[in-house]
């Protein structure tokens, strides 16, 4: 029998030990319990935000122009002739009605000559048929034959006259002589080009706006017109256009410029046309949208206050774009904390702990 005890109180030691171990070397349920909690607080993610502040926003878009001048007349003679003389040089200012270029006139001056001839002979008939008509003497035909024939010969001396006032080309407006293609000696055809004049007091751009900003476009919608390594001109839309091309689905406007511009005609024009401008406005940077699975755009916001707060997901609706900002039309409201920094670590409903950016 003391045999049979022996392994008894052998085994009731062993158990005794192993329940002495574990509770010494586990802990107690409290120690725990504080030990499973100290992790999880370490694994709240850190994260910045930024604050919806009103702000301004402005909305511009470009479009391709060209300098033009309505003052750019290309001259050329309306009687044919020898060039006679040049009377300007190029780059020379000239005045409107100055004389540029003159045609030989010796025919016209010939017929001139004999039609004063017979001119004189006219006058000098119907002088004497007038006093004898104030006597009653001779008949009212005779008397009208020379009126007429009075008459007749002043309208062709006065043709002739209008004639050699063509064969000279005269400056239509005030300007500079840009180009002078005429030469003493050489044969004037009508038609044929032999002066240009450009005045730069008057210019102005014309661009091509796509029909899509059609409603958009108003007179005295602000502009900036650039001529890359020229100058840059503030002016607004002087006209709109009320046709739209059915060739390339455009839209012409004008643009007046400042007179003492360093333009050109026909230099090429970036327009930048601004159609909105608002002083108060929710925009955000792209960099912060993302867009989810149902491809809706969306922004995380930290809910709460303090230090540790609750990850809200906000769908968004978006207007305009201007560079890398966004304007937002719907889904947030000024005064709500952005998740800017951390974003894209994060999920709806999860707590995070706001740093300093």
């Amino acid at each position: 029998m003391k045999n049979f005890l022996n392994p008894l109180r052998n085994l009731a030691s062993a158990v005794g030990l192993v329940i002495t171990c574990v509770w010494m070397g586990c802990g107690s349920p409290t120690e725990q319990a504080a030990d499973e909690s100290a992790p999880a607080a370490s694994r709240l993610v850190n994260v910045a935000v930024e604050t919806l502040t009103p702000q301004p926003f402005t909305h511009r878009f470009s479009v391709q122009g060209n300098v033009e001048t309505d003052r750019n007349a290309l001259l050329t003679t309306e009687f044919g002739g020898r060039i006679e003389s040049v009377m300007v040089r190029e780059g020379a200012q000239v005045n409107a009605g100055d004389a540029l270029v003159k045609v030989d006139t010796d025919v016209i001056e010939r017929s001139m000559a004999e039609l004063q001839t017979q001119l004189d002979l006219a006058q000098a008939v119907f002088d004497r048929q007038e006093r004898l008509w104030n006597q009653n003497i001779g008949s009212e035909i005779e008397f009208l034959q020379a009126k007429t024939q009075l008459e007749s010969l002043q309208r062709s001396m006065a043709t002739l006259n209008e004639q050699k006032d063509m064969a000279v080309m005269r400056a239509p407006f005030d300007g500079v002589v840009d180009r002078c293609l005429a030469k003493t000696g050489e044969f004037a055809a009508p038609g044929a080009p032999l002066v240009r004049i450009v005045n730069l007091r008057d210019m102005k751009v014309r661009a091509m706006v796509s029909d899509h900003y059609a409603g958009r476009m108003s007179k005295g919608m602000p502009a900036t017109v650039i001529v890359s390594g020229v100058d840059t001109i503030e002016t607004r839309v002087g006209r709109v256009g009320k046709f739209i091309n059915p060739a390339n689905r455009t839209l012409e406007i004008t643009l007046p410029l400042p007179e003492g511009t360093s333009f050109l005609p026909n230099m090429f024009a970036s327009v930048w046309l601004e159609d909105l401008n608002l002083d108060s406005a929710l925009v955000l940077p792209s960099s912060l949208i993302q867009q989810d699975i149902n491809g809706d755009e969306f922004v995380f916001v930290a809910e709460g206050s303090g230090a540790t707060r609750t990850v809200v997901k906000h769908v968004l609706e978006m207007g305009m774009g201007s560079g890398d900002d966004i304007l937002v039309t719907s889904g947030l409201a000024f005064g709500q904390a952005i998740i800017s920094k951390g974003a894209t670590r994060v999920v709806a409903g999860q707590q995070v702990n706001i740093i300093a950016e």
